[in-house]
C-alpha cells in the first residue's frame, strides 16, 4: 500500500519488525490530520519506550520510495531467521491485532493490505527451515471470537498446506483466503453471531450468507483471484451437496475451501464458547471422520492427523 505525496511515495510497512530498543536504517513516517505523510523518527534514532508503546502502536507507519530498499532488507532477514517458540505469542497478537482492525472495517484497503502483509510474513515463517509448527499451534487463542478463530483457521491452513507441499505463492493465497474466510460475518448482527442457544430458522438462514457476504467485500476491495474468491465463498460446501451457499459437491469445491472447511470445524469444535463446552483433539478428530465423513475430505482430515502428529513429536 503506498501513498504518494508531492510527487513521492510512502510505503505502508508491517510493524512486526519494529522492536523496542532498535535501530533503523530508514526514517519512518506517519499521516498527520490531514493524511499527508510526516516524519515521526530520524533514521539510526533508538526506538524508546514511550514511542514504541504510543505512536508506534497507534499509527500506521510508511517509509519513503528511497528507502524502501532497507525496509524490504530488514523485512527478509526478519522472516529469514525463523520465529523462535518464546516469539510465537507475539507474532500471533500482532496479527490477531490486524484482523480485529479488519473485521471492524473490512472494506478497507489498507486493512487489507496489512492483513494481507501479515499472511505474508506468517508464511515466511512457516516457510522457515527452524519452524515446527507445534509451537506456533501451541499460542492459539482458543475463546472464540471471529477474529481469532480466522486466525486459527489460517494458521491450521497454511501449516497443512506446508505440509502437503504447497509453494509460497499458494500458501499465501491460501492464507489469505484462511483469514479471510468469515469477513462475511461482519454484515451480520452480532447478537446473533455470538447467541447463546440454537439459533432460529431465521437466524440461521441470516447466519448462512456470510459466504456471499464476504465473496462481495473482497470483489468491493478488487480482489480478483479466483482461488482466493473460491475459497471464501464456498469453505461452508459439502462433498455430498449439501453445504452453502452453492451445493456444490466433492470435486467442485475448490481444494483451498476444503481445507479452510475442515480448519474451520476443527478449530470450532476445540473453542471455548459461552454455550458450548470444547472438545479434545483426539474427540474432534474422531469426529470429523465418523460424523462428517460426507461432509469433509477424508484424505485431508488424514494428512491433517499426520501433521499434528509430525509436530508433537517434533
Amino acid at each position: 500500500m503506498s501513498v504518494t505525496e508531492v510527487g513521492h511515495k510512502y510505503y505502508l510497512i508491517d510493524k512486526i519488525v519494529i522492536t523496542l530498543n532498535s535501530v533503523l536504517t530508514f526514517d519512518l513516517y506517519k499521516k498527520d490530520e490531514g493524511e499527508k505523510p510526516t516524519l515521526m523518527l530520524h533514521k539510526h534514532m533508538p526506538i524508546v519506550q514511550e514511542l514504541y508503546d504510543n505512536e508506534i502502536q497507534e499509527y500506521d507507519l510508511y517509509v519513503h520510495e528511497d528507502e524502501k530498499q532497507h525496509y524490504d532488507l530488514l523485512y527478509k532477514t526478519f522472516s529469514n531467521k525463523g520465529i523462535a517458540p518464546q516469539k510465537m505469542l507475539p507474532l500471533y497478537n500482532h496479527i490477531s491485532e490486524n484482523v480485529h482492525k479488519l473485521f471492524q472495517n473490512p472494506e478497507s484497503m489498507t486493512n487489507y493490505k496489512v492483513a494481507k502483509s501479515s499472511v505474508s510474513g506468517l508464511v515466511s515463517t512457516v516457510l522457515s527451515k527452524d519452524f515446527g509448527s507445534s509451537s506456533f499451534l501451541s499460542v492459539l487463542v482458543y475463546d472464540y471470537y471471529t477474529h481469532t478463530h480466522s486466525l486459527n483457521v489460517c494458521v491450521y491452513a497454511v501449516s497443512l498446506g506446508r505440509h502437503l507441499g504447497m509453494g509460497k505463492d499458494q500458501l499465501e493465497e491460501l492464507g489469505i483466503a484462511a483469514l479471510l474466510h468469515d469477513i462475511g460475518k461482519s454484515k451480520i448482527d452480532e447478537a446473533i453471531l455470538y447467541k447463546e442457544g440454537k439459533l432460529s430458522e431465521d437466524e440461521f438462514k441470516k447466519v448462512k450468507e456470510h459466504p456471499v457476504h464476504g465473496w462481495n467485500i473482497l470483489k468491493l476491495l478488487g480482489i480478483k483471484n479466483k482461488n482466493i474468491l473460491a475459497g471464501v465463498r464456498s469453505h461452508h460446501e459439502k462433498l455430498d451437496g449439501t453445504g452453502y451457499p452453492d451445493g456444490l459437491k466433492s470435486k467442485e469445491i475448490h481444494i483451498y475451501a476444503k481445507i479452510i472447511g475442515m480448519c474451520d470445524v476443527f478449530d470450532a469444535i476445540t473453542t471455548n464458547r459461552s454455550y458450548n463446552d470444547p472438545k479434545s483433539t483426539f474427540e474432534t478428530l474422531i469426529m470429523m471422520k465418523k460424523e462428517m465423513r460426507n461432509h469433509l475430505d477424508t484424505v485431508l482430515i488424514n494428512h491433517f492427523i499426520m501433521m499434528l502428529k509430525e509436530q508433537a513429536t517434533a
